[in-house]
């Protein structure tokens, strides 16, 4: 850290307010998420413990045995195996253990390591620009990536979702660093699995990473060739297949119910535009995203800058993917958290009411069964549960809270100030 550019001290007069509603936001997200199991274990007709990882080891456990895999059925109701073959190999160490219970142990404790070592990076980042932070906040920021809801449902269902998390901040870092190689890498990781973080490609030629993007395109196209090599081209065409059965896009269709998981904006358009073909959304959400994209781009000179524009960049990929759900807003942890605590400005209030909001999946099904147990009376339940109905239908609450994210950015980049001097890493004077 450069000695001429002094740290914000957290303990000034004008920063008690927000330091008080950052951690107000905080803490009411961790308390959202002890929600979570205590829904789905004592409310809920199905807890989904482990459903998600028992199709990662029935995949497993068939590559292992030379049969086809892609597409494995666990016996569970609409729980299948769905990504690229060579996906399977981070699940064939679970294979070997010989019990599914063991094994999602195993992954449990994995995907509870990336979440601290997520949190970890958030404050290694934040400390770099400001100092110090104070021990309640270093507890919120880890509470937050370990406890909030979608983080507690991805350590339910034993989903792999938090090491992608913790790969794409590790991405920015490493573009910050300039280890361009290791964030190419990175990007071809999570695309391998996910598929849809291929767009991060955008943010790299952005950032002028053009040894990041060869040496993702380089990985990527080794990681496709070694699932063939491996697993056979025909591995390739029923992933194709299981794919295409599995599209959600009929689901869009006409109008789509309020307690359907989908995240993207495929959701309000099917309300807004029921007439348009859901193929259309696709374009349509990247006209409604691009604009913002943007403008944020356009300013790239500070550290909040760039978390902005990443940030913006992980919120678009989720909003114009028709596969995001709930869950995927932990992808967004790492340049939230860090905006959080190192944004200035008026409509700083809007970035938590949307972080609050983002990791808030609430649906009018666990209201009702909620109510229900609460013995609420029906002339209290009823009017509350049409207006969720109503409200819901449209705009999921995280939709909303990544939506009031997005515009957040886009305030903060079209404001008027002065833009402030040039940074490298950890000498932020935004």
């Amino acid at each position: 850290m450069s000695p001429s550019i002094p740290r914000r001290p957290w303990s000034s007069g004008r920063s008690t307010a927000r330091s008080v509603r950052r951690r107000t936001a905080l803490l009411w997200s961790v308390a959202v998420g002890a929600l979570v199991p205590i829904y789905f274990l004592g409310v809920a007709d199905t807890s989904y413990l482990a459903w998600d990882f028992r199709a990662y080891y029935a995949a497993a456990d068939a590559a292992v045995a030379g049969e086809q895999f892609v597409g494995a059925d666990p016996g569970l109701p609409g729980v299948r195996y769905v990504y690229p073959p060579v996906a399977v190999t981070m699940f064939l160490p679970h294979a070997l253990v010989g019990d599914w219970r063991v094994a999602f142990l195993v992954q449990t404790a994995v995907n509870l390591a990336a979440a601290l070592a997520l949190a970890a990076l958030v404050v290694r980042v934040v400390e770099a620009r400001r100092g110090p932070l104070p021990a309640v906040d270093r507890a919120l920021i880890a509470a937050f990536c370990v406890a909030s809801a979608p983080m507690v449902a991805v350590l339910g269902q034993g989903q792999v979702d938090a090491l992608v998390a913790l790969a794409l901040a590790a991405v920015f870092v490493a573009v910050e660093r300039g280890r361009h190689r290791v964030a190419g890498g990175l990007v071809a990781a999570v695309a391998l699995v996910k598929v849809f973080p291929v767009v991060l490609g955008l943010w790299l030629a952005w950032r002028r990473a053009w040894r990041a993007l060869a040496t993702a395109a380089v990985t990527g196209i080794v990681g496709l060739a070694l699932g063939a090599a491996c697993f056979g081209p025909h591995s390739y065409v029923q992933y194709l297949a299981v794919l295409a059965e599995r599209s959600r896009l009929a689901a869009f269709g006409g109008t789509v119910s309020p307690n359907f998981f989908a995240m993207s904006l495929y959701r309000p358009l099917s309300q807004l535009l029921p007439a348009v073909d859901p193929y259309l959304y696709a374009p349509l959400s990247v006209a409604l995203v691009a604009p913002s994209g943007w403008l944020v781009a356009r300013r790239g000179r500070t550290l909040a800058d760039r978390l902005a524009t990443y940030l913006v960049a992980v919120v678009a990929m989720l909003l114009v993917s028709p596969a995001s759900n709930a869950l995927y807003v932990v992808y967004a942890y790492f340049p939230v958290l860090c905006l959080l605590y190192l944004s200035v400005g008026r409509s700083r209030s809007l970035l938590v009411v949307g972080v609050v909001a983002m990791v808030s999946p609430v649906q009018p099904a666990q209201v009702a069964a909620l109510l229900a147990t609460l013995g609420v009376p029906a002339t209290l339940s009823a009017p509350t549960l049409a207006a969720l109905q109503a409200v819901l239908t449209v705009a999921s609450v995280p939709l909303l809270g990544l939506l009031a994210v997005v515009c957040w950015c886009t305030l903060r980049a079209a404001s008027r100030g002065e833009s402030p001097a040039r940074d490298s890493w950890g000498t932020v004077t935004d």
